[in-house]
């Protein structure tokens, strides 16, 4: 699931205060697990079973997703059954309107997967519960945030009030990386390019080759910048400098320029296809699996995902091409953005905070990450093995439910790579080694801070986007760079990037 598409990235960044990429950030750093760590263990005395509980259902608000329907008998549903003695009524999404909806009606699901911009939105209008208030109710999810103190202050607002607890562990599979199809590399002598440059002349030689070809091919859009510039040194937009720890809006870096003059030519000379704008899953994947296309940025599990479903060829993991710097870099997008609020005036609090206590304690991580001996898995030779109905990762979530919204808050990602077939683990090793040093999830701004900068945002947003459109395809001479980027502060730029510093500051503060 692409961040990008559930939001425009700058409106989005000050309404939603989250970042698009990863990305949605890492959260996923294993080495901080405390499960892992042994450095802290969430307490399990609060999630014997079900028996100690009196019984209780509540209404869980999540996203509807066509690549894995929900089904009433998923076992995730039934687990947390087991343990907790609550039956979960799952209620989907039918429109990106619904949670709007849910909160006008006055008659709210009693927990909610929210994305951070939801928080923004209706913590301050009061309709979700301020959690801070209840953490001696959910002990496990007090241990969570004490081990994770950068999820902690993306879900603190400046008033120190926390509506949401987001979701950790599945990042991973976020993360947007390079990858190409090797067997027509092979196949023609050729070799995966190491730099920008060694990429247009494998692009033009691949163009040659199959004329009738567009060698790079991506499926984001304008957000495609955001693991581009990476290979740059830069995020696109604002951003946290890696080097001075001050707030920055990459357009503005000279590199970034680079960026644009390279998919300029890249898009002049026919090696990206010409509606990459609009380009989407099922175009993306015929590209890639009819010799139409070669090299690609996407999601990281789509590489096994493709390599299973396509009938000749053979992709594999690409180290990101340096444009400029000494090394060149990933989007920093191993994060998560979803998480959990819960309705301010549920006449189901207690379950509803027994619940959030579950799903974030070590006995709620492995059961929702691995469900339950003898259901989904065996043990050999001390080794967890799914059972044969989960062929492939993604088989979790459509059979059983598992790493699926608002089933789980704290994912165990070993569950799902003991799926990733051994041949296609590659992809999830080196990725971490090519990590931007920073993410670019912006700091929490206050409801008077977002009022006073939201016109000029989605101003700048409309500016940027429009512009450096027009500049990829030519539409705008890259002459007129200059001019551009001084037009920026017409579109309030300084008082935007002030804005962010000071709200960063004050998150540093933890004030």
């Amino acid at each position: 699931m692409i961040r990008v598409s559930k939001r425009s990235y700058l409106v989005s960044m000050i309404v939603l205060a989250s970042a698009v990429f990863a990305g949605c950030s890492s959260s996923t750093d294993h080495s901080a697990e405390p499960n892992r760590a042994g450095t802290v263990s969430p307490t399990n005395n609060a999630v014997s079973s079900s028996s100690v509980y009196t019984p209780a259902t509540i209404r869980v608000f999540t996203e509807y997703n066509t690549a894995w329907p929900p089904k009433k008998d998923w076992g995730v549903w039934k687990w947390v059954k087991e343990e907790t003695n609550i039956t979960v009524n799952q209620k989907t999404a039918t429109s990106p309107e619904s949670l709007s909806l849910e909160v006008a009606s006055g008659n709210m699901p009693d927990v909610m997967s929210v994305f951070p911009g939801d928080v923004q939105k209706f913590g301050a209008q009061g309709a979700f519960l301020d959690l801070s208030k209840y953490m001696d109710k959910m002990p496990n999810v007090k241990a969570y945030l004490d081990v994770k103190p950068d999820i902690r202050a993306r879900v603190t607002q400046p008033d120190g009030k926390i509506y949401n607890i987001i979701n950790d562990g599945a990042g991973t599979g976020n993360q947007l990386v390079w990858f190409y199809r090797d067997d027509v590399f092979q196949k023609n002598n050729l070799k995966a390019p190491s730099t920008w440059d060694e990429l247009y002349l494998t692009a033009k030689k691949l163009k040659e080759l199959y004329p009738e070809s567009y060698p790079l091919v991506f499926r984001h859009g304008i957000n495609t910048l955001f693991a581009f510039a990476p290979t740059f040194g830069v995020y696109p937009e604002f951003h946290k400098d890696p080097v001075t720890g001050k707030m920055k809006y990459g357009v503005n870096d000279p590199n970034f320029k680079k960026m644009i003059e390279y998919l300029n030519k890249f898009y002049t000379e026919g090696l990206f296809p010409p509606d990459w704008l609009s380009m989407d899953y099922k175009a993306w994947s015929q590209f890639m699996a009819t010799n139409k296309s070669f090299i690609t940025v996407q999601y990281i599990g789509q590489i096994e995902i493709m390599n299973n479903q396509m009938k000749e060829g053979h992709l594999k993991f690409m180290a990101p091409p340096l444009g400029a710097g000494s090394k060149a870099f990933l989007p920093k997008g191993n994060y998560e953005d979803y998480g959990f609020a819960v309705a301010s005036k549920t006449t189901n609090l207690e379950a509803s905070l027994r619940y959030l206590n579950f799903i974030y304690s070590q006995k709620g991580r492995d059961v929702l990450s691995w469900g339950k001996e003898g259901e989904t898995y065996t043990v050999e030779n001390g080794k967890r093995k799914f059972k044969p109905i989960f062929k492939e990762a993604n088989d979790l979530r459509k059979e059983a439910g598992i790493q699926t919204a608002g089933t789980y808050g704290w994912f165990d990602f070993d569950a799902w790579l003991s799926l990733v077939k051994d041949s296609e683990q590659e992809a999830y090793v080196e990725a971490q080694k090519y990590q931007f040093p920073v993410n670019n999830i912006l700091p929490i701004l206050t409801k008077e801070e977002i009022d006073a900068i939201v016109t000029q945002a989605d101003q700048l947003n409309k500016y940027y986007t429009t512009s450096v459109s027009k500049f990829i395809m030519g539409e705008m001479p890259l002459a007129l760079w200059d001019t551009f980027i001084s037009s920026l502060n017409q579109y309030g730029l300084a008082k935007l990037l002030e804005t962010y510093q000071t709200a960063l500051e004050r998150q540093k503060a933890g004030k």
